[in-house]
């Protein structure tokens, strides 16, 4: 049989007697192999603040917006003016305002889609008993934008032509459902939309865009219609381009209204470098 022997301190062995320690009196001596006293560390100093890195500045963006549309226009007008005695000449589709699946119209379509954005982002920082309007707001905005490229309206417009043989201001009859359509929503949202803070450059980029888009494609229709249907008409073009124009700038006022006033309800999209992406 074999016994295992554990080894035990004196601690440990029950008939060991404890013999209590007496701390020695005496302080130790620096460098008699006793180790001298840490100094505390100072604080650390606290880390300085990230640059901050905005990733959208909104006076760059209107100017950016602004600047493209002056140059659609200015391609769009000179090129009218060049025409002018020369039997034949038209306009590049490419340019010209007012036709259908062109840089003017992807461009149009692209700051409907950015207003449509900005509105969801204040809908989702607003009062619940506000947040559908802001919402309906930014439905419309979108369909606008899909509208720019599919050109459903000129379809409804056809229909509406031909059923009821409209003429004169009503050539282009998409404009009847049109104003009807704009009255509802501008008497469900303007009183909300007038209360913050950009409010008024907004609805001046709406009224500038409805007078366009509305307004003068009334006059637009009505000069095609007693022109016989000639697009290509000096004065057609004009106008059609001045229509398109106003439909821009208004989508670039509104764009600053909107920002301002996603600013002003504490949105922002930014970012900070890391430590990770400084050069």
């Amino acid at each position: 049989m074999t016994v295992s022997h554990q080894a035990r301190n004196a601690d440990e062995d029950p008939v060991t007697a404890v013999i209590p320690r007496v701390p020695d009196a005496t302080p130790p001596t620096p460098g008699a192999g006793t180790p001298a006293p840490v100094e505390p560390s100072p604080e650390p100093a606290a880390p300085a603040a990230a640059p901050h890195l905005a990733l959208l500045r909104p006076s760059g963006i209107v100017t950016t917006a602004a600047a493209v549309v002056t140059v659609l226009a200015v391609a769009h007008f000179a090129a009218a003016v060049y025409g002018i005695g020369r039997p034949g000449f038209q306009i590049p589709e490419a340019i010209r305002l007012g036709a259908e699946l062109n840089v003017s119209t992807w461009f149009s379509s692209a700051l409907h889609l950015v207003n449509a954005g900005l509105l969801a982002l204040i809908a989702a920082n607003s009062v619940r008993r506000e947040r559908w309007r802001w919402i309906l707001l930014s439905i419309c905005c979108a369909v606008v934008a899909m509208d720019e490229t599919a050109a459903n309206h000129e379809q409804v417009g056809w229909i509406i032509h031909t059923t009821f043989g409209t003429s004169g201001l009503l050539t282009y009859a998409w404009i009847i459902p049109a104003v009807f359509l704009v009255a509802v929503v501008a008497l469900l949202c303007a009183p909300m939309l007038l209360r913050r803070p950009g409010g008024l450059i907004v609805a001046a980029g709406a009224t500038l865009f409805v007078f366009g888009a509305v307004g003068l494609e009334a006059v637009g229709g009505a000069m095609f219609d007693a022109s016989g249907g000639d697009g290509t008409a000096f004065d057609y073009v004009l106008v059609s381009g001045a229509e398109e124009t106003l439909e821009m700038v208004g989508l670039v006022v509104a764009m600053a209204g909107l920002l301002r006033m996603a600013g002003g309800a504490g949105l922002r999209i930014a970012g900070t470098f890391t430590s990770a992406s400084r050069p």
